[in-house]
C-alpha cells in the first residue's frame, strides 16, 4: 500500500458529505482554523510501511509527539501551533481524526534532520527525493527517508499556504 501527503482541504481528499463532516468537526474543535482555497499540492507516493519507520526512528532520536502520534490513516496537520495530538470525533465515522500541529511537525522535522544528517533545504529535499526516484536500486531502501523527504516538501507546500496537511493512501 502507498501513502501519499496533501497540502489542501478536505475536500481535495475526501468525498464531499465526508469532506463537510470533518470541517465542520474542525471547525468546532479549532475555530481559528483558517479556510483557504486553492489548488492542491500532493507529494509523490510512499510506501506506507515509511511512515512507521519514518517514526521509529525519530522517536529513537528526538521526542516528536506531533511526528509519532499520528497513523498514516484518518489523520491531519493543522496550520497552527498546539502542543499535543488531538482526537476529533466525526459523525459517521467510526474512529476519530487525529489531528497533529503543523508548526509543531515542521519543528520536529528540523530537530530530527539535524540529528538524523538529512536536509531541510528545499532544493536538496528535491535532489534527494530524484535521487531515490531515478536509481531502480534505491526504490524499495530507505523508506524513512523516502518518507521524511516527500512529508517535509509536503509540509513546507502546507505552511507555506496556510493549508491543512493530509495523510492519505495513494489512489
Amino acid at each position: 500500500m502507498a501513502l501519499v501527503f496533501v497540502a489542501g482541504n478536505a475536500a481535495d481528499v475526501f468525498a464531499p458529505d465526508l469532506a463537510a463532516a470533518i470541517n465542520a468537526a474542525l471547525r468546532e474543535r479549532f475555530p481559528s482554523l483558517p479556510v483557504v482555497d486553492g489548488e492542491a499540492y500532493q507529494s509523490d507516493p510512499v510506501e506506507a510501511s515509511g511512515w512507521s519507520q519514518l517514526q521509529a526512528r525519530a522517536m529513537r532520536l528526538i521526542s516528536a509527539p506531533h511526528l509519532g502520534g499520528l497513523d498514516a490513516y484518518q489523520s491531519v496537520y493543522l496550520p497552527m501551533r498546539f502542543e499535543r495530538v488531538e482526537h476529533v470525533a466525526i459523525a459517521s465515522v467510526a474512529d476519530p481524526l487525529e489531528v497533529g500541529s503543523l508548526d509543531m511537525l515542521l519543528d520536529e522535522l528540523r530537530l530530527f534532520a539535524s540529528h538524523a544528517s538529512l536536509p531541510t533545504d528545499d532544493v536538496e529535499l528535491m535532489q534527494l527525493a530524484a535521487k531515490y526516484l531515478e536509481d531502480d536500486d534505491l526504490f524499495s531502501s530507505d523508506l524513512d527517508v523516502q518518507t521524511y523527504v516527500q512529508l517535509f516538501l509536503t509540509a513546507k507546500q502546507a505552511s507555506a499556504h496556510g493549508v491543512q496537511l493530509w495523510l492519505h493512501p495513494a489512489a
